[in-house]
């Protein structure tokens, strides 16, 4: 009788990661429509738009950083 040896091999989740990185992306784009009607129908002051751009300019950088490393694995 043969014996079986459990293989430790790491699981590649690349569904998820994908899903996780879907999901990430249509949250982050809830800012950017809000403030895109913000500026173009409420008249917000343009210091404040700026502000609310930067915020979420470094969350998408994370987010297509995300991207590109579960791409290149």
């Amino acid at each position: 009788m043969e014996k079986i040896v459990p293989v430790n091999k790491p699981l590649k989740m690349t569904g998820v990661k994908i899903e996780l990185l879907v999901e990430f992306a249509v949250i982050l784009l809830a800012p950017a429509i809000h403030t895109y009607y913000l500026w173009i129908y409420k008249k917000v002051d343009k210091k404040e738009l700026i502000n609310k751009v930067k915020i979420f300019a470094y969350l998408y950088l994370l987010l297509g950083l995300f991207g590109v490393v579960l791409i290149l694995k």
